[in-house]
């Protein structure tokens, strides 16, 4: 059996376990009270599967391709449809272990000790880790392709795609965010090829900012007029596109992502995005009792398994906002 050591100890939290105090100033979690927050569960911004493999593997389709026209009597030429570009995602597995020792777990006077408490922040920082994990390694990459590429080989936001009828496809736009960037970005979504070269004209129903940015797009996308305009022109955004989900991420913003732009840049979508999320466990939390380790400890342990990845590039285009 193995020895656990350290966690909660009445040596590490004395204050708990042997003197009187009269409270502790626990934290509340407050994320997801964040407006517009782009969370690891959101079906739409991630297509949410449940796995029972280890690896995952899939192909893209290449689909028909555009219709002949042909003459009187002309012989009928056939056309070719396949899948390909096969690609794999593996799982990954997270886990949080905290022992308690038995003296720290019988005598502890404020909380910390019993299950409940550090259940709650190991479950709070479970949700913490699956939502940076699923951001940063999707939207968060998506100039990089560091952890995740599509099916041809680049990143998720790139100007030459390739598709499987050899179609160049460009889904990498660089206008800052404002009424005219945001419509330069749209169009390029609803001029988006089709795997076969025709048109798949993706519908703008989404969109994903850093948080440095949720002022910016509000103020865009919600008045009636052109913002920061002094023309009495209609804002197409608010009177055309209502519907559209906005999303703002912390995880994308500098202070947690590193990659280049990462203040400047956004992303448009149709509800056909492929950003995936497949689990394969859920949270799990569980204690280990003192009479199964080998030093008379109880165990707090919590794991989970999911992987996050780009199925392919259609119904998405990513902007750095650069220009």
């Amino acid at each position: 059996m193995p020895t656990y050591t350290g966690g909660h100890t009445t040596g590490l939290s004395p204050d708990a376990t042997q003197t009187a105090i009269d409270g502790v100033a626990w934290e509340e979690y407050m994320r997801e009270q964040q407006p517009d927050y782009l969370s690891a569960r959101d079906g739409f911004f991630f297509r949410q599967t449940d796995a029972d493999e280890m690896v995952y593997i899939w192909d893209e389709d290449s689909n028909v391709g555009a219709f002949n026209e042909i003459g009187e009597q002309e012989d009928v030429p056939s056309d070719d449809t396949f899948i390909g570009n096969q690609t794999t995602a593996r799982q990954r597995k997270w886990v949080k272990q905290i022992p308690i020792s038995f003296e720290a777990f019988k005598t502890d006077q404020v909380g910390i000790g019993k299950r409940a408490k550090i259940g709650e922040q190991m479950g709070d920082r479970a949700r913490v880790r699956q939502d940076t994990t699923t951001v940063q390694d999707t939207y968060g990459d998506a100039f990089d392709g560091s952890v995740s590429t599509t099916p041809d080989g680049n990143s998720w936001a790139n100007n030459s795609h390739t598709s499987l009828k050899s179609v160049t496809i460009d889904n990498l736009e660089t206008a800052a965010l404002s009424a005219d960037g945001l419509w330069t970005t749209v169009q390029s979504l609803a001029n988006q090829f089709a795997q076969d070269g025709e048109a798949g004209s993706q519908l703008f129903e989404g969109i994903v900012v850093p948080f440095i940015l949720l002022k910016t797009v509000h103020e865009t996308m919600d008045s009636d007029l052109i913002p920061f305009s002094g023309e009495n022109q209609e804002n197409i955004f608010q009177t055309i596109y209502g519907s559209v989900r906005i999303r703002a991420s912390i995880y994308l913003g500098s202070t947690y992502n590193s990659n280049t732009n990462a203040n400047t840049s956004y992303h448009v979508v149709s509800h056909n995005q492929q950003a995936s999320r497949r689990v394969l466990s859920g949270l799990e939390m569980n204690i280990i009792e003192p009479q199964y380790t080998a030093n008379d400890t109880y165990v707090e342990r919590a794991r989970y398994m999911e992987s996050h990845f780009i199925q392919s590039w259609f119904g998405y285009v990513g902007n750095n906002g650069t220009a």
